[in-house]
């Protein structure tokens, strides 16, 4: 498909938009080299895994239309099987009323699904797209075992070639993430809360709860050997 002016003028919105927001002391960003990134965003929240599972695949509810490429959320969608597709369409009234799509763009591609429990995607999103880059967007939930709370993270790793100065663009990325992050979660926390800052980086797929410490091992009793007066000793 080739760029219209319009397509044009939306990469720069989004490339200017990501540029405003950099901040080089986001706490997200846990870990950056010279060829890549990794942000992070764990909050636990009060809702079961399927209720935010419904809402995951509906992103049209919640990704921002400020960080589409059609100015538009409406026509966002997950297929949420291997190989599926994180997309957005381009939709556009007629002159009869009817709306009618004349575009589409690929977020991200489903790698792994397992309903209520962890959604990967691969994908360069925003300004990334353009770059020789592979992004890893792992969203893993898991239900709290005392409580009826569910932990969510966002774990997002960007590796290659890219145009951007990494101290700039990761941050940047940490932002707008962190935005999709709080809507998505939105109607079963407030704004405001804060998120659960992991001390260390333990997130992989299913299990994302804080490891639980081994039991020490038992003791075993100290042997004693006889004394030349008949009385024990430790061996």
């Amino acid at each position: 498909m080739l760029e219209t002016p319009r397509m044009k003028k939306r990469v720069i919105l989004l490339v200017a938009s990501l540029a405003a927001t950099a901040s080089p002391a986001v706490a997200e960003v846990k870990a950056t080299s010279d060829t890549g990134f990794n942000v992070v965003h764990i909050a636990s929240v009060k809702a079961t895994p399927d209720e935010i599972w419904k809402r995951l695949l509906a992103p049209k509810d919640w990704w921002s239309k400020s960080h589409s490429w059609s100015g538009s959320s409406a026509g966002f969608y997950i297929d949420a099987q291997a190989n599926g597709c994180f997309c957005e369409l381009f939709q556009e009234t007629g002159a009869d009323g009817k709306v009618k799509t004349t575009g589409s763009v690929e977020h991200m591609r489903v790698i792994f699904a397992q309903p209520n429990k962890v959604l990967r995607m691969q994908g360069a999103l925003g300004p990334l797209q353009s770059e020789a880059v592979i992004g890893t967007l792992t969203i893993a939930m898991e239900p709290a075992k005392d409580s009826a709370d569910t932990k969510v993270s966002f774990s997002y790793v960007v590796g290659g070639y890219m145009r951007y100065k990494i101290a700039e663009i990761a941050p940047a990325v940490d932002k707008v993430l962190a935005e999709q992050f709080r809507n998505l979660l939105s109607p079963f926390t407030p704004q405001d809360a804060p998120e659960t800052k992991p001390e260390g980086f333990r997130l992989d797929i299913e299990n994302i709860a804080e490891p639980e410490a081994a039991p020490e091992p038992p003791q075993e009793p100290e042997e004693t050997a006889p004394s030349d007066d008949g009385t024990a000793e430790p061996a």
